[in-house]
């Protein structure tokens, strides 16, 4: 028999072929339209969006993201092939090719499920992102990227993904154009925070949010003391000798929040704290009183500082830097005002300015034999005056001015009155620039008192905007490598910041001792970087020339560059930072601080400091990545 003319075994065989072939398609349809929008968006989309700081943010849970997009769409690919095999063995699908011009049937059958299968496409983009990142970061690494203008702008984008992925997890708003600190949320993490093995942590390193292969397989030296062994938080190392560290950020950077840090950690610790804060701002030092009282902690601000304790060297020393600077002229009367000091001083140092007036006013009590009690009974004046009291009226007169700081009942390095004693001094007031120098002198003294008796209790000074307070003939960069190179010996913790390296020193030579004298270098966004960054190395990478007609790969040739590239600090973003120390680098954000609000008090009451642990949360700012 036959139908149409043909055999019915070619009609059965004619029948499977066009069954199998419409299975088959349907099939591969079905199966390739959802890798259409992912495929599609990504071609058009190109490595441009790379250069996009919102494309290199990696959600914690991207990846509950992507996996639940793989298993939506393969529960719909696999309910739609079942019901495939269904129609197939159930005989309809053999009526249905057997049918005249059946292919015109198939959109109406099939058509919903296809533009089903297109739109679940979308499930999908998350994993072509993915891919597409870490495509673009190995091209990045091996800076294959053609474009050589694009190349840095991903970079540069990769970086402040980075930051602002830290900024986020510690609950901190940033603004997306500026990189500035909007705000905080009710769940921030804040400064004080215990790590491992008792540490407490300041800072949380940033590591680039998408790491290629051969990056997880790079050794990366680990900044020693200051990085925990995770290599996820930058903490206070646990003994006070290792903290040293220089602080280099304009204003505004979030240094005043990354120093109540490392006061606080040290506070955890268990150690006393001095705060010498030459940006001269009374506000600042109660927010850090504020902040020390809110965590349990003694802390008080201003205060008398007891000028005459020590030895009587020592005592002579800080007098002695009252004075003049020598000239040549002056030369005699500033070794007539020394031997004065030294010889009613030999029996015991002088504790107050009353005892100076005593001593140099009577000195035949206080001298060691008659030669003395003469040098300073010798008459220089037609009036009868003495060696004696001519050098009492001189050092009155530079004292009159400190009178409302200094006092016998005052605290000192030794003697502390409180866990944090913070002593805001402002620069531009020419007694208090003498107070803060005379401060500097004394730290030096402390250090020298801990080496004789081996001291190593420890203890933290920290000194902002140090470099206004060295006055006179001292230079702020040999200060600050005379006092890094001594601070280790001594068991003392020292912080010096400043806002630029120019501040240092005007000599190079000093500038560089300052720099190089062994303390972690920490540094934030600066205008002119140059001098810090070349001090966290160099590499050796691939350098590409762009062909005249355009920006593409021309030519490429190897040479040392920045390992933290200039502009990278100059566009920083605020709470944002860097440390260097014996060749390792770690990038780094500052934790915030705890918020509080002052209770105003009654006229003669206490102050007190008031937790804000209810405060509503900010708005999220908008595109803020």
């Amino acid at each position: 028999m036959s139908d149409g003319g043909l055999p019915h075994s070619d009609l059965a065989s004619d029948t499977v072929a066009r069954l199998f072939g419409a299975a088959f398609t349907v099939a591969a349809v079905l199966v390739a339209l959802p890798l259409v929008v992912p495929v599609v968006v990504s071609r058009l989309a190109g490595d441009v969006v790379a250069t996009k700081t919102r494309f290199w943010v990696v959600w914690r849970w991207h990846w509950v993201l992507n996996t639940a997009g793989i298993l939506l769409v393969a529960m719909l690919v696999a309910f739609e092939m079942l019901l495939l095999v269904n129609w197939v063995q159930s005989g309809a699908a053999a009526e249905f090719v057997a049918g005249e011009r059946w292919w015109l049937q198939l959109w109406p059958a099939a058509g919903p499920w296809a533009v089903t299968n297109l739109l679940a496409g979308v499930l999908l983009l998350p994993v072509a992102w993915s891919l597409k990142r870490r495509k673009i970061a190995e091209l990045v690494r091996s800076r294959r990227v053609s474009n050589v203008v694009r190349q840095e702008k991903i970079e540069t984008a990769r970086k402040r993904a980075a930051d602002s992925s830290v900024a986020r997890r510690i609950g901190v708003h940033l603004e997306s154009n500026t990189g500035r600190i909007v705000g905080t949320t009710l769940q921030a993490t804040t400064v004080p925070l215990l790590v491992g093995a008792g540490q407490q942590a300041f800072g949380v390193t940033s590591r680039v949010t998408v790491r290629t292969l051969a990056d997880r397989f790079y050794d990366v030296r680990r900044v020693r003391d200051w990085v925990d062994a995770t290599g996820k938080y930058l903490v206070l190392p646990p003994a006070s000798s290792s903290v040293r560290a220089l602080i280099i950020a304009e204003s505004g950077s979030g240094k005043t929040v990354l120093i109540n840090g490392l006061v606080l950690c040290a506070l955890e610790y268990g150690w006393p704290v001095f705060v010498i804060d030459a940006k001269g701002d009374p506000a600042d030092a109660e927010s850090l009183v504020a902040v020390a009282s809110s965590y349990g902690r003694t802390a008080s601000t201003g205060g008398v500082w007891d000028l005459f304790n020590g030895t009587a060297d020592q005592v002579t020393a800080k007098l002695m830097r009252l004075m003049p600077v020598p000239d040549g002229a002056n030369q005699h009367y500033l070794d007539e005002i020394r031997g004065v000091l030294q010889a009613v001083q030999d029996q015991s140092p002088i504790r107050s300015v009353e005892e100076l007036r005593e001593r140099l006013s009577r000195p035949a009590a206080h001298v060691r034999d008659q030669y003395d009690l003469g040098m300073v009974n010798k008459p220089v004046d037609r009036d009868g005056s003495t060696a004696g009291t001519r050098s009492l009226q001189s050092l009155l007169v530079a004292l009159r001015p400190l009178e409302r700081w200094i006092g016998p009942a005052g605290w000192s390095y030794n003697a502390p009155k409180t866990d944090v004693t913070v002593i805001p001094l402002s620069p531009v007031d020419d007694a208090q620039a003498r107070l803060g120098d005379l401060l500097l002198l004394d730290l030096r003294n402390f250090m020298a008192s801990r080496l004789e008796r081996r001291d190593k209790s420890p203890v933290v000074v920290i000194v902002d905007e140090f470099p206004q307070l060295v006055t006179g003939a001292q230079d702020p960069g040999d200060t600050a490598g005379s006092l890094f190179e001594t601070a280790r010996s001594a068991g003392v913790g020292l912080v010096l910041a400043t806002q630029s390296p120019a501040g240092l020193s005007n000599d190079e030579v000093r500038r560089r001792r300052a720099l190089t004298s062994g303390a972690a270098l920490i540094f934030g966004r600066s205008k002119d970087p140059e001098d810090v960054v070349k001090y966290a190395g160099t590499v050796m990478r691939m350098e590409s020339a762009g062909r005249a007609t355009g920006e593409e790969l021309g030519s490429a040739r190897a040479q040392h560059t920045f390992v933290i590239p200039p502009q990278d600090v100059r566009e920083a973003a605020d709470g944002a930072f860097w440390i260097v120390q014996g060749g390792a680098i770690a990038p780094f954000r500052a934790l915030p601080n705890r918020k509080i609000h002052t209770v105003q008090p009654a006229r003669g009451a206490a102050v007190h400091f008031v937790p804000v642990d209810d405060e509503p949360a900010e708005e999220p700012v908008s595109g803020a990545e």
